[in-house]
């Protein structure tokens, strides 16, 4: 009989840490997402099925390629971003990332050298290709660049979801004063869709 009620017990127990611990990963998923994400994918095989990787066309030169769907780079590996004014009027940033983000980095840098990686921006009302490059060497320091591409806007919002190199800490105050006139000024922006990034 006591062997029935330590068994009903332990299993009650793993049942109860099991749903704990469903509970917390499914607090930290409806965290607050940024307005704006900055996706890399890289160059996939065009024999990889449709679940695991989708076409994408690219300009310059013109050619249709395969993607990878899950991207290797996202901005929750952001830890700092470096905005600068591209030479033909847009915006370029780099990104400096995380330990995971820098590992991932070297990973595919390395194994798809040769090859290109796929930048894409997504907001709430659209997505779109900002750039392809390709992968030329092995980047080791943890700092993804995106040469050009990038509206002032973007580069606005990206500055109120990121910390940006080189400038001082803003109040708590300031900043969020400034990051809701920012979402208001991105929402007015944004308000037309443009045609979504193909599934």
């Amino acid at each position: 009989m006591g062997s029935l009620a330590t068994r009903f017990f332990t299993t009650m127990k793993t049942k109860i840490h099991l749903l704990c611990t469903l509970i917390g990963l499914l607090a930290l998923g409806m965290g607050n997402k940024p307005d704006v994400a900055i996706r890399f994918h890289v160059q996939a095989n065009a024999q990889d099925t449709e679940r695991f990787a989708t076409p994408i066309h690219l300009e310059n030169p013109s050619r249709d390629i395969f993607i990878e769907k899950i991207p290797s780079i996202n901005e929750r590996m952001f830890k700092a971003i470096y905005p600068f004014q591209a030479a033909n009027g847009t915006w370029g940033c780099s990104f400096k990332l995380d330990e995971g983000g820098r590992m991932s980095l070297g990973v595919l840098s390395t194994e798809h050298r040769g090859q290109a990686v796929v930048a894409m921006l997504s907001t709430k009302a659209h997505s779109r290709l900002i750039i392809a490059m390709q992968i030329d060497k092995p980047i080791n320091d943890g700092i993804i660049t995106i040469p050009y591409g990038l509206t002032e806007l973007e580069i606005a919002v990206l500055s109120k979801e990121f910390p940006v190199i080189g400038q001082g800490k803003k109040k708590k105050s300031e900043k969020s004063e400034e990051k809701r006139d920012e979402r208001d000024e991105w929402k007015k922006a944004t308000a037309t869709p443009a045609p979504a990034f193909p599934n």
